[in-house]
């Protein structure tokens, strides 16, 4: 993999070359060879790192500069609130239409560079191109801490809220993108709003690993040197470790997460040796990963009442509904229990037993209707 800077100035050096000929994910046919031979991925990113001037920003995204502005100036957002599984509300700031497009936009070209740099400790909020396979998952951020007879994960608090638009602007103005004052300025003000980056925002979850680049470097060299092995899933950290995890180690880390400008969510800290369930992400690793009982459990249920009762009672049960059941509350059943079953495949394995006994009675259901 390149440096940064590498990068950097391969892409001020071809900047002409990729302007003219690469736009965001295809190439034009008479298109140089140099640019043929990059990933999709990596062009995305040069394409992204070409920007220099306001009039190439605009152009980038695809809007006028005078569109660009009003959403700058006067970003519209919908605000509400959703309940946590634990209590409390979480705060979502939706972007309206216009803005939300530009962020997406923005996103596709973020995430495709940070796909290119990333530290591999790093499993969360990252895309998954087909031709690279799909290795960025809870599955395979819980695979390093398989077997461990230490186990220490950690929640950071308030994750997004936590990171400030001036900590975002850092970022752009850094030497992983070098932006002018102006530029940086620009896309800060696009991806924050009221001070912080949103929940609700296409662009919040690549933007906070941006912004974890120092945090996860000195985490992984913290534990290179202890003897740990590290993993970052978003706000989710996991430490491990064949040998005692001690409460000095565990203060050390806490000081570095701090020192980097995040808190920990101390009620989520949880230091558990192997004679204990030890899990990662709600995935099992004592032996190998695994999903736990309590979804296999209510799949084997889910399953036994549709095919013992009917969809409307499967339905009633499930949701705890009284009265006439509506369409809405089939289709949320079907795609719930799909959603279950194709997780576990993903963690188990699309070869395991259990999976495939649960897909073939689902696929016997519903195959033919879903055809209809």
């Amino acid at each position: 993999m390149p440096t940064v800077e590498k990068i950097l100035t391969f892409s001020q050096a071809h900047k002409s070359i990729i302007q003219k000929y690469f736009h965001g994910g295809y190439y034009y046919s008479n298109t140089p060879k140099l640019i043929q031979e990059i990933k999709k991925h990596e062009l995305n990113a040069l394409f992204l790192l070409s920007i220099e001037t306001p009039t190439e920003l605009c152009r980038f995204l695809k809007t006028s500069f005078f569109e660009l502005e009003e959403q700058i100036n006067d970003p519209i957002y919908k605000h509400y609130a959703i309940k946590k599984k634990r209590g409390g509300n979480r705060q979502i700031y939706s972007p309206e239409n216009k803005l939300k497009a530009i962020q997406r936009r923005l996103n596709y070209f973020l995430q495709a560079y940070y796909l290119w740099i990333k530290p591999n400790e790093v499993f969360g909020f990252v895309v998954n191109p087909h031709y690279l396979g799909n290795y960025c998952n809870i599955a395979e951020n819980a695979k390093p801490h398989i077997g461990k007879k230490h186990l220490l994960n950690i929640d950071l608090k308030d994750f997004f809220p936590s990171i400030s638009a001036s900590r975002v602007k850092s970022v752009f103005t850094s030497s992983y993108f070098n932006f002018s004052e102006q530029i940086a300025t620009a896309l800060t003000l696009l991806t924050t709003y009221e001070g912080h980056i949103p929940i609700g925002a296409p662009t919040s979850p690549v933007i906070s690993n941006f912004v974890c680049f120092q945090l996860d470097a000195d985490l992984k060299s913290f534990c290179d040197t202890n003897g740990l092995r590290f993993t970052r899933y978003a706000d989710d950290l996991t430490f491990s470790s064949d040998t005692l995890i001690s409460f000095d180690v565990v203060l050390d880390i806490i000081n570095l997460i701090r020192k980097n400008g995040f808190a920990i969510n101390e009620k989520k800290l949880r230091l558990k040796s192997s004679n204990r369930k030890q899990t990662v992400t709600g995935l099992i690793v004592n032996e190998k990963v695994n999903v736990d009982r309590k979804l296999l459990k209510k799949i084997r249920a889910m399953l036994h009442d549709l095919t013992t009762n009917g969809i409307d009672i499967a339905t009633k049960g499930h949701f705890n509904l009284n009265g006439e059941i509506e369409p809405k509350h089939r289709a949320k059943f079907i795609q719930r229990l799909e959603g279950y079953i194709n997780f576990v495949g993903q963690v188990r394995g699309k070869s395991d037993e259990l999976y495939f006994k649960q897909k073939t009675l689902f696929d016997s259901l519903f195959e033919s209707k879903n055809k209809e």
